[in-house]
């Protein structure tokens, strides 16, 4: 009984190889190419040499502004008032107020000594409710509101060096509590 269970296995076991090998393979080395999008211009609803016609005159109408915008000064100065009502009670809140209000100013020097006034009355006085941690994130994610140019100038990689030790004197801080 149990010979002809291992032979009906072993047969039907080659029937089936079998069957595998009669079939005919598929052909995967050849891949089914769709044709070329028609080409087509980007303003489908403007002619090529209507774009091409534009006089030099209309592209400095266009251009003039943006040059100009580039060349302005987009800085806004840090009232006194602000660091002074600051001083006076430093508190998370407004903490979180000037440090933004000097980020939006868009100046690396500007930012960079309020991160330094912030960070010498957090060690001395200390800032009521406000960890090390806080204070650390609060003062890199400030620091992204500067633009590119700012960031990556002279003055922002002075900045970044101050950020740096505000960091390590932050950990230090932080560690030891």
């Amino acid at each position: 009984m149990v010979t002809l269970l291992i032979t009906s296995v072993l047969v039907i076991g080659l029937i089936a190889i079998a069957i595998y090998f009669w079939q005919k393979p598929a052909n995967t080395r050849e891949t089914i190419e769709l044709p070329p999008p028609p080409v087509t211009s980007l303003f489908a609803s403007e002619d090529p040499k209507q774009l091409a016609a534009t006089t030099r005159v209309e592209q400095q109408k266009v251009l003039a502004p943006a040059a100009q915008t580039d060349k302005s000064d987009n800085r806004k100065p840090l009232p006194d008032e602000l660091i002074e009502s600051w001083r006076k009670s430093p508190n998370p809140a407004s903490t979180t107020r000037l440090l933004h209000a000097a980020a939006l100013s868009d100046d690396a020097d500007t930012y960079r000594n309020v991160v330094e006034l912030v960070l010498n009355v957090w060690q001395g006085e200390g800032i009521s409710k406000m960890s090390a941690a806080e204070l650390q994130n609060l003062l890199n994610s400030e620091f992204w509101l500067l633009s590119s140019n700012t960031r990556n100038s002279g003055a922002g990689f002075v900045l970044k060096r101050t950020l740096s030790r505000a960091k390590s004197e932050l950990e230090r801080a932080n560690n030891s509590t």
